[in-house]
């Protein structure tokens, strides 16, 4: 997980929204609910705003059961309910995490205890809320090798990377897991294997929200930011929402409160951040419809492929944009190409006797009317580039869930995220066809 990134730094400027378009299916009857709701109370919590329920197109979440006011206190989570690493010290797992050299990692920490307290089934204490996480997740480090290989370039090296790290994270703390076993009766090798350990990796990655603790010389330098919230996890993403969430240092609670009113029986989302498609998908295993966030990325190989192949100051021209950090961040978004890639292009369309001028085009100087019309003609091939590649990879996955029925799931939710960027390139080569046409 990288430091200050994930759900643990969304949750600083959480927002809340409703959604209107249905209104959810109640599951608060369902046992593993009325467990849940039976085992908060044990720790002083009681909602009477949320219940659980089930909503066309964000699956599982909380529904409004009243209207709520603007302002009005939603979650207020008590401390007892939290599950920190402070809950894993107070644990049998607290002293061999005492000893253990090189100290282990708080997120360790955290999935070490999350692999034993499943293990022990109806024995542990955290049951109620073990039982309602996902039994899987859809993050890319989870998907199928082919599934991973449909996904666009950008989001394909970053899954990649996510894959390496969790298979270095699992085998680094195998010694650690060895120094368990005087605490079971069965081999520790078959308890925290590495489907057990990518499902807890998996629960505090996509799920834990950010809360800010005193770092302790029992646990690595990493910082120690991963709370798992029961009920308050259960809140979807909105990118239009709007909330105010923090932990009450006075109350001792976990806080959510409104920042806007809502109707009752609605789903109460809330905005894990200003995130686009890509990063959702990594991190939180699915890709939200009509992001006003997402946006298609344009990488180097990208950017000079429809660039004249006889300029012989190409390497320069790219040399300059690396030095001043304008190689990467190049997006189409669904207003048109990014100011980034623009200037990025107008730069490498420049002419030899016009170089000199390249300072100008950084800061958004118009160098000549014939330098934009090439930068602009360029960022249409580009975009038709795309296009093409996004209608011949929906194709392709269209194909794949008519033979590989066991990846349906894992094939749609790419299929989405093709179909979102598609709709992103269409918007773009509208407006590139627009702003063409003052140079004709």
């Amino acid at each position: 997980m990288r430091n200050g990134g994930g759900r643990t730094s969304r949750i600083r400027r959480r927002k809340l929204f409703t959604s209107s378009e249905s209104r959810g299916v109640n599951e608060s009857y369902k046992p593993e609910f009325i467990e849940l709701k039976k085992w908060l109370k044990d720790r002083k919590f009681e909602d009477t705003n949320l219940i659980p329920a089930r909503f066309p197109g964000t699956g599982r979440g909380l529904m409004s059961k009243t209207s709520l006011r603007e302002g009005q206190m939603i979650i207020s989570l008590p401390e007892s309910c939290l599950l920190t690493t402070d809950t894993v010290l107070r644990s049998y797992l607290g002293p061999c995490i005492a000893k253990w050299q090189p100290p282990p990692s708080p997120v360790l920490a955290l999935c070490t205890f999350l692999v034993s307290e499943k293990h022990a089934g109806d024995r542990s204490p955290w049951k109620p809320y073990l039982e309602v996480l996902p039994k899987a997740y859809t993050c890319p480090v989870c998907l199928e090798p082919e599934v991973v290989n449909l996904l666009p370039r950008p989001l394909k090296a970053k899954a990649r990377e996510q894959r390496t790290h969790v298979q270095e994270f699992i085998s680094s703390s195998r010694d650690f897991f060895s120094s368990l076993q005087p605490l079971f009766s069965e081999a520790v090798e078959s308890i925290f294997s590495y489907s057990a350990l990518l499902w807890a990796w998996c629960t505090v990655n996509t799920r834990a929200v950010y809360m800010k603790r005193v770092p302790r010389q029992c646990f690595s330098a990493e910082p120690d930011t991963c709370v798992l919230a029961p009920f308050l996890d259960l809140l979807n993403h909105s990118p239009d929402a709007q909330v105010k969430a923090a932990f009450n240092e006075e109350t001792r609670c976990y806080e959510i409160r409104t920042a806007v009113s809502c109707g009752n029986h609605q789903e109460v989302l809330i905005c894990y951040g200003p995130h686009d498609n890509h990063r959702l998908l990594l991190e939180y295993g699915f890709v939200s419809v009509c992001n006003p966030h997402a946006c298609v990325y344009v990488s180097k190989d990208i950017l000079v492929k429809y660039l004249p192949s006889t300029d012989k100051r190409m390497n320069q021209k790219i040399s300059i944009l690396e030095d001043h950090d304008f190689i990467e961040n190049l997006t189409f978004g669904w207003d048109g190409p990014s100011w980034r890639l623009l200037t990025a292009l107008k730069l490498l369309c420049l002419e030899a006797e016009e170089l000199t001028c390249w300072k100008k085009v950084l800061i958004g100087e118009i160098i000549s009317d014939t330098n934009e019309k090439a930068s602009l003609d360029i960022a249409q091939k580009i975009c038709h580039y795309f296009i093409k590649e996004s209608k011949a990879v929906l194709q392709k996955v269209s194909h794949m869930k008519d033979e590989e029925v066991a990846l349906i799931n894992q094939l749609t939710l790419v299929e989405t995220l093709w179909t979102e960027e598609l709709k992103i390139l269409q918007a773009s080569a509208e407006t590139l066809t627009s702003l063409q046409t003052a140079f004709t």
